[in-house]
């Protein structure tokens, strides 16, 4: 077993070069093709909705997910395309969220189960197969609606579908690169897991494993579950290892392992990489371009809503003002609403008085500035693209502060129309809690993308102070 202690050795040192590798290089790259991979599903699955071909899923807010899973892909019927497709295609783009929002991109967090899970996922829809004739349920009917798309939609928005999924194709291709390398070495690391914790402990009886392959992989599984635990137990890998131990042809073996945990050198040294954080600035702007339509629908349900408590005080006194007020061009005064508004964090109340007629133009004003942004290949948003790095975090600081603003006198608004309309028109109230959810969650979204910036541009300020260069 000496020979089996001295390869160990060598082993760890591998590992320990590749987890570092792994974890500094090539799972950060795998990151960023997994944010491409849901801004452009993203897309897709947006555009199908206003062209009314899946239906939203009415639970996908209060889905809360916990682990990697991928959609269901079984048959269904075809009247029930738009409803199944909208749920599965919006489970795939929550989960994507959800991968590259929680997933840490580290060794030690993407094993071999989460790995499999991956690979599921990354085959939920196959990209690089997205045709009519595809044998997956999800990717064939998927491949029929985007037909439908090209066929009816304007030339932009079929230039937007056709590069989302050459991107997408792109990417799985990239991740899964990256995943067959990095199961490489967690099958390795599992390996060297069970020489280290199994084949090292005391209770383990070395001198009976040595006698043959089948001995040694007999005293592997009957001290695991023990001494480990719930590990799974991986037949194929415990083969392996006692071939490396006792195979006639063990030294070709161990080297063989070896080399599957060498690194790849770059051709390239010392060149600078160019890092764009603007990206993460315009990812921002796109999040929040998400209010657009949102701010449309409250503007409406708003203004719904106004008109039925102005009803309730339209008596003959007041009739008799407006005409008046009609037939000498006099204007209307401001529409003013009290509005209770409520600081959780310092548990107080206050009273703001709101212009509701300028509270309502300017969410349409903020709808109408938003929505194109929706478009990242459209003419506002390549507009911006090129304004200074600080202008944009600038402009985005601002609109967080005044989208938060407005997020606080909408919740204010809600309870208003609540406890202001009579009881016979309470029904006809358009309620805003919905709404609320949706208008928190982007803020909330951007704010994290505005911290990942602010986070990336302070850890450079702060290698530039100690010297270090960006150089690989």
């Amino acid at each position: 077993m000496a020979d089996s202690l001295k390869f160990t050795d060598k082993l760890k040192e591998a590992l320990k070069a590749k987890s570092d590798w792994l974890n500094s290089e090539s799972l950060p790259k795998m990151l960023e093709h997994y944010r491409l991979l849901h801004t452009c599903v993203k897309n897709i699955y947006e555009t199908l909705i206003k062209r009314s071909l899946i239906t939203p899923d009415p639970y996908k807010l209060e889905i809360k997910i916990s682990e990697i899973a991928s959609p269901d892909d079984s048959h269904f019927v075809e009247n029930e395309r738009s409803v199944v497709m909208g749920s599965r295609f919006s489970n795939y783009e929550s989960m994507l969220d959800y991968v590259c929002t929680y997933v840490k991109f580290s060794t030690d967090y993407i094993n071999i189960s989460r790995i499999k899970k991956l690979l599921d996922l990354n085959n939920a829809f196959q990209w690089s197969n997205m045709t009519i004739n595809n044998s997956r349920p999800n990717s064939r009917v998927l491949a029929t609606l985007i037909q439908e798309v090209r066929h009816n939609a304007p030339q932009l928005t079929v230039s937007l579908i056709n590069d989302s999924i050459s991107k997408s194709a792109k990417a799985i291709n990239e991740i899964n690169e990256i995943l067959k390398d990095l199961m490489t070495f967690q099958r390795e690391a599992y390996k060297v897991q069970i020489r280290h914790d199994v084949i090292e402990h005391p209770k383990f009886n070395k001198e009976k494993a040595a006698k043959s392959q089948a001995d040694e992989i007999a005293e592997i599984k009957k001290n695991l579950p023990a001494i480990l635990g719930k590990i799974p137990y991986y037949t194929e890998l415990v083969q392996e290892i006692a071939a490396e131990d006792l195979a006639p042809d063990r030294q070709k073996l161990q080297e063989l392992t070896i080399s599957r945990l060498a690194i790849a050198i770059k051709t390239e040294k010392n060149k600078k990489v160019s890092v764009d954080y603007k990206q993460y600035l315009l990812e921002c702007l796109h999040i929040l371009s998400g209010l657009g339509e949102l701010y449309s629908t409250i503007a409406e349900k708003i203004q719904t809503n106004v008109n039925i408590i102005e009803n309730q005080k339209n008596t003959f006194f007041r009739k008799i003002i407006k005409a008046l007020r009609k037939m000498f061009n006099f204007s209307e005064p401001p529409l003013i609403y009290d509005f209770i508004i409520i600081d959780q964090k310092k548990d107080t109340k206050s009273h703001r008085n709101v212009d509701m007629n300028i509270f309502i133009s300017t969410l349409t004003r903020k709808s109408a500035f938003f929505t194109p942004l929706s478009n990242v290949y459209g003419a506002e948003f390549s507009k911006i693209k090129n304004y200074p790095e600080q202008n944009i975090l600038d402009y985005l600081n601002k609109s967080i502060t005044e989208n938060q603003e407005i997020l606080t006198l909408l919740t204010a608004a809600d309870e208003f129309f609540k406890q202001n309309v009579e009881a016979h028109d309470r029904s006809k109230i358009k309620g805003l809690k919905i709404d609320l959810i949706s208008v928190k969650n982007i803020i909330v979204k951007a704010i994290q993308k505005r911290s990942e910036y602010v986070g990336y541009i302070e850890e450079q300020e702060q290698m530039k102070k100690l010297g270090i260069k960006d150089e690989i």
